[in-house]
C-alpha cells in the first residue's frame, strides 16, 4: 500500500472504533488518507477515527486492510501542515497519544498505599482521579496497574480532582498495545 502526496512519518497514534482504542503507527499522512499499522482488526468500509497528539483527531474509512497494515480515507480533507505543526506540539506528555481506561490502581505515597481511578494512559504516564488530595506535585511514587504491574512514577501535574504521573521508565508499545487489547476483549 503507498499513498501519492504524502508525509512519511513514524509516531504513535490511536486508533478508535466504537468497541475499543488501541494503539497504532502512523507510517504515512497525506491531505486525504492514512497510512498505519495496528493489531485491531479491522474491516474495508469500517468507520474509525485516527487520533494523534495533541487530541488531534481525524474521522476516517478504512480503504483497505491487510495484515496488521491499514489504508483509511479520511471523511474530511485535512491540512498537512496543521496536523505536523500539532504532532511537534504534542511531544511533551500531555500532549502525547492517551489511551481512555479508567481502572481502579493503588497509589503508593510516603504516606502509605491508597486507591485511586486511573482515567487515561499513554508510553510515559497517566492521569489519576485523587479525590482524596494525597498527591502533591514532585512526588515519588509507585503505581500498582493490574496487568501491567508496579511503576515508578513522578507526580507531574495536580489540577484537583486529577493528577498526572510520568512513568520513570516508559511503557513499550508493544506491552501496552497488548494490555488494552486483552481489556477489551
Amino acid at each position: 500500500m503507498e499513498i501519492n502526496n504524502a508525509v512519511t512519518i513514524l509516531h504513535v497514534g490511536k486508533l478508535i472504533t466504537p468497541q475499543r482504542e488501541c494503539l497504532c503507527v502512523v507510517h504515512s499522512l497525506s491531505a486525504r488518507e492514512a497510512l498505519i499499522r495496528a493489531t485491531l482488526p479491522l474491516e474495508a468500509g469500517q468507520s474509525v477515527t485516527l487520533g494523534l497528539r495533541n487530541g488531534f483527531s481525524v474521522p476516517a474509512i478504512v480503504a483497505v486492510f491487510r495484515g496488521e497494515q491499514a489504508l483509511l480515507m479520511f471523511e474530511e480533507h485535512v491540512s498537512i501542515s496543521t496536523i505536523l505543526a500539532e504532532q511537534r506540539n504534542g511531544r511533551d506528555e500531555r500532549g502525547g497519544v492517551r489511551l481512555n481506561i479508567s481502572m481502579p490502581v493503588s497509589v503508593t505515597t510516603p504516606t502509605g498505599r491508597h486507591s485511586c481511578a486511573m482515567k487515561d494512559i499513554s508510553l510515559s504516564g497517566m492521569m489519576i482521579q485523587d479525590d482524596a488530595a494525597l498527591l502533591e506535585e514532585g512526588m515519588q511514587v509507585e503505581i500498582l496497574i493490574d496487568g501491567l504491574g508496579k511503576r515508578d512514577a513522578t507526580v507531574c501535574w495536580r489540577s484537583a480532582p486529577h493528577a498526572g504521573l510520568s512513568f520513570h521508565v516508559p511503557l513499550g508499545f508493544k506491552l501496552l498495545d497488548q494490555w488494552a487489547a486483552q481489556l477489551s476483549g
